[in-house]
């Protein structure tokens, strides 16, 4: 008894390549892939490898993989310039609520000064007060 070689399913073969069923059943019908078997369908695993390794190798895989990786990479780069700007907004948003807030306090402990001040002022002002009606 023989034994079978190890084959692929059309969808197997489409999960390797990367591609649906029917481009498998296309690349069959163009030669670039030859069936093992009619019913069900099947290729050969080393044909499908094969196939996958060289499309990987070719040159306009490597450059679409290039012009992918440089768009990858000007968008990166853009979402650095953003989360920079906003880091430098927040910074700038948080520096001057520090600021106005420094000044509310200042101009709050000014305000406690000042009605300290003033209370003293009415404690004086009422025994002089009262001194002066009782004492008369």
């Amino acid at each position: 008894m023989s034994k079978k070689p190890d084959t692929f399913t059309v969808v197997q073969a489409a999960l390797v390549l990367g591609v649906s069923h029917k481009r498998v059943r296309q690349l069959i019908e163009e030669g670039k892939l030859k069936a093992h078997s009619r019913k069900p369908l099947t290729i050969k695993q080393g044909e499908v490898i094969e196939l996958k390794e060289a499309r990987q190798n070719s040159p306009r895989v490597k450059s679409a993989i290039s012009e992918k990786a440089a768009a990858t990479n000007q968008v990166l780069n853009e979402i650095k310039t953003l989360i920079e700007q906003s880091a430098s907004a927040n910074r700038y948003a948080i520096e001057s609520a520090e600021a106005s807030a420094k000044r509310n306090e200042e101009n709050l402990m000014a305000q406690i000064n000042d009605l300290k001040a003033e209370n003293e002022a009415l404690k004086l002002h009422k025994r002089g007060f009262f001194r002066r009606v009782f004492s008369a």
